[in-house]
């Protein structure tokens, strides 16, 4: 069975490299030429092996940054980019993306010089209004006019735009009768009924534009082939934590667009705005015929247009910023983002029943399991909703949009009460019905009816008890998004003792029970257990946000517990989150929720090390927040050796859960590369909880006699194994900072690590330990190699191991950076 996996991976592997070698999408001199520092070898091999990872092309035609970009599932899987549309995107109708344009210059640039009519619709924004006239007035290019709706303004905004009015001929203001608020959708309606020009341009009335904006589109008329819509690249201004939010999007964008034309795939991106603002852009008059305007979504009145003008035209792009983008606390700012996130999937919906797409075989799909479900009343939903629904199913209404409001689908099954005891499943942004009819009920989750909400375990005496501390010292909540005995709830325990220790009162909320309850409960150490604390948090419960504002400081364990910053706006105390996660959770995290905006509320951020800090920094703008925590573990006990094992025998020990990402399938690989010889003089212990079966199969099953699965160890248990043994092993794919690493060396022993774990930035080869390459079974075998022989050096390399311990992780040094970074700050 091994040979045949081997002989097939082998057969994959040679059809993947001569499909791109043939395919017209991979251009062998061109790879050469575009990238000469990677010398005379195989492009292809290149491209397939590395190339692709970091960003290059292999050819004109396709661009692999572009794909990635515009299918997030490919990123999400790891994918090759060009292999995926070969064997997969290619069926599924889906695109690639020149590097270039696409656009078709003109054989000679011509001189034209349209009138444009600049709409510029205004509410209420009396404070901006002026700047952005001047900046529509100071423009180079002078053939156009200005057209002002003005929707029902009160704020003095028409006395302001009658004074520029009676200063310039080319200014025309237009308001609804009667003067009422209309409106966006009616306000442009208005706009473009009123308009002269052949192009149609757009300013909000609390933007501003570059001086050559106009200028500029017009030379992008005059050098391409039938020019129907352009846009440009915008600045961000105005308030730092919108501008922080935003910049990400902005910067993805003009990354994604190329200077020229750009044929998009709505069908598959379904969500992504290629327009930043109304404010960036310029249509000709003529796409506006035969659009709807009837958007589910009045402020997003533009991405409703231009997915029904994008379905069939080019969108032309110039990287020029042309466009300052105000951000501020407006209808559609980053304020308002959440609150139009929930109907986000059903305008998708609808405008794609307005574009003539299908209808997604996912929603087909999961409306037969809503038919089919006990928990889905549609007497119940129609009654309890009927103001929501306006003549729409009632079903479809439930699955796109219903539940993210808060409608339950039947007095049996309560939304907010499931999502919240099952919170992956909310940053999976999954329908619950639909996950429990799928998962649940196979999983034995439990459904919980309609009346849950007065579930809380926080009580008024518990108010009053912080209440009593803070009188005397500070307090500090540790939220955990669990209580296993695993490395990040071991660390924020650890922090909590050093809390104590220093005077300071904790309390712990954890948003799972967990075996670690018992081990807090000696430790004397407040502990709130909440599985309901997304849905008290979104219904805004009294007790809870008493609660949460009588702290001083609040600590956010882990990528876990980020999402509740959210909940937190209107609490004063210092908020400050832990990260202890690598590039396995980002990659997933940024599928869920904008990390930027979420990162952009907190006071400060700390990761767990060096490495976990590189992927949190292109998350957070303002860098001034960002350091690192490194967590003290208590000074372990040297047990006494167990004399029953082999000591003539080298002993290694890989704790951690049995998953792929701990990499013990990585060290199986490598025992196939000792030496019979080797292998003999080793003894390898495995332990953890297996969550992975495949992993778990392979270890029970593997053929060696010197793997040894000692199953899921208690902590003591762990350190009793520790003693017996010389070597720790962490060949993790992604590891922040292993608590059993720094146990080992804690323990005098020397450690193997992958360059992916956060331990390997202390670790000097030779010295204190080996770290290889991450998935590297080869030099994970040459180390182990070394290690039987120079075993006579093992104790050498334990005391050097143990240096670093000693200099870094002890609880000493945690209670000083505690108190400096935490409680300080």
């Amino acid at each position: 069975m091994k040979i045949f996996k081997k002989i097939k991976k082998s057969f994959v592997k040679k059809v993947v490299y001569y499909s791109i070698s043939n395919s017209r999408l991979f251009d062998k001199k061109w790879y050469l030429s575009q990238y000469p520092e990677i010398g005379k070898v195989n492009p292809v091999k290149h491209y397939l092996k590395k190339g692709w990872l970091e960003g290059k092309n292999p050819s004109e035609k396709f661009s692999t940054s572009k794909y990635l970009y515009a299918y997030p599932d490919v990123q999400y899987r790891n994918m090759n980019p060009l292999e995926h549309y070969l064997f997969h995107g290619k069926k599924r109708g889906r695109l690639c993306f020149n590097v270039g344009q696409i656009g078709i210059e003109k054989t000679k640039k011509t001189d034209a010089r349209p009138l444009i009519s600049v709409i510029v619709a205004g509410y209420n924004y009396a404070e901006f209004l002026p700047q952005t006239l001047d900046s529509l007035l100071s423009q180079t290019y002078t053939n156009f006019e200005i057209v002002i709706v003005d929707d029902g303004s009160t704020d003095g905004s028409t006395d302001i735009i009658k004074r520029y009015l009676s200063e310039n001929n080319n200014i025309k203001l237009y308001t609804h009768p009667g003067n009422v608020n209309k409106g966006l959708p009616e306000t442009i309606r208005l706009g473009l009924a009123e308009s002269q020009g052949e192009f149609i341009a757009f300013c909000e009335s609390d933007d501003i534009w570059e001086s050559h904006h106009l200028e500029k589109k017009v030379d992008i008329i005059n050098r391409y082939q039938d020019v129907k819509i352009i846009s440009n690249n915008v600045a961000l201004f105005g308030e730092e934590k919108a501008v922080n939010a935003r910049k990400k999007y902005v910067e993805d964008l003009n990354a994604f667009l190329s200077v020229g034309g750009n044929k998009l795939d709505l069908g598959a991106h379904k969500e992504m705005n290629y327009i930043p603002t109304l404010s960036a852009v310029m249509i000709r008059k003529d796409v506006f015929q035969n659009l709807d305007y009837n958007t589910p979504i009045p402020a997003w009145i533009d991405f409703w247009l231009y997915r029904q003008m994008l379905k069939s035209e080019l969108l032309f792009y110039t990287a020029d910023k042309l466009t300052y983008w105000r951000q501020h606390n407006s209808f559609n700012g980053i304020s308002n983002v959440d609150k139009y996130a929930a109907e986000r999937d059903w305008f998708i919906y609808m405008n794609d029943l307005v574009n003539g797409f299908k209808v997604s075989r996912r929603i087909l799909k999961n409306l037969k399991i809503l038919k089919k479900s006990l928990l889905f009343d549609s007497t119940y939903y129609s009654e309890k909703y009927a103001g929501l629904l306006n003549g729409v199913d009632p079903m479809i209404h439930y699955l796109l949009v219903g539940w993210k409001k808060g409608c339950n689908p039947s007095a049996s099954f309560n939304n907010n009460a499931y999502l919240s005891n099952y919170v992956d499943v909310w940053l999976n942004n999954v329908n619950p019905l639909i996950h429990y009819e799928r998962y649940g009920k196979k999983q034995k989750l439990k459904a919980f009816p309609v009346g849950t909400e007065e579930l809380l375990e926080v009580q008024e005496s518990d108010i009053e008890i912080v209440k009593e501390w803070k009188k005397d010292t500070k307090t500090v909540l540790l939220i955990s998004h669990e209580l296993s005995l695993t490395g990040a709830p071991r660390a924020l325990v650890n922090m909590a003792i050093m809390l104590k220790k220093s005077g300071i009162k904790p309390v712990i909320l954890s948003l799972k029970h967990g075996p670690m309850e018992k081990e807090i409960a000696d430790l004397d150490i407040k502990l709130l257990v909440e599985p309901f604390l997304l849905m008290n948090c979104g219904l805004r419960h009294r007790a809870l946000f008493r609660f949460l504002s009588v702290f001083d400081v609040v600590v956010f364990n882990t990528l876990e517990t980020v999402w509740l910053i959210e909940h937190f706006s209107e609490i004063e105390a210092r908020k400050i989150c832990w990260l202890h996660e690598g590039r396995y959770s980002y990659m997933g995290w940024t599928r869920f929720k904008d990390l930027s905006m979420l990162f952009s509320k907190f006071d400060k951020i700390y990761a767990v090390g060096e490495y976990s800090k590189s992927f949190a920094d292109p998350y957070i703008f303002d860098k001034r927040k960002l350091g690192v925590l490194l967590y003290g573990i208590p000074d372990v006990e040297m047990k006494v050796a167990n004399k029953t094992l082999d000591n003539s025998k080298i002993k290694f020990l890989l704790p951690g859960t049995l998953s792929d990402r701990k990499g013990q399938l990585i060290l199986l690989q490598a025992l196939d590369f000792l030496s019979k010889k080797v292998r003999e003089q080793i003894e390898i212990y495995i332990a953890g909880a297996a969550i992975e079966k495949k992993v778990e199969k392979a270890i029970k099953h593997c053929r060696y006699s010197c793997v040894k699965y000692v199953g899921e160890l208690e902590h003591e248990q762990l350190l009793q194994l520790f003693a017996n043994v010389d070597i720790a092993l962490s060949p993790s794919l992604d590891d922040p900072m292993p608590i059993v690493c720094t146990e080992a060396m804690a323990l005098e022993k020397g450690v193997i690590v992958s360059e992916n774990t956060g331990t390997a930035s202390f670790i000097e080869n030779g010295k204190n330990g080996y770290k290889v390459p991450a998935g590297d079974p080869v030099a994970l075998a040459e180390a182990i190699e070394k290690m039987v022989l120079y075993k006579e050096k093992l104790p050498i390399l334990g005391k050097a191991a143990r240096k670093i311990y000693d200099e870094n992780f002890t609880m000493d040094i945690f209670e000083k950076n505690i108190e400096m970074l935490i409680i300080k700050g």
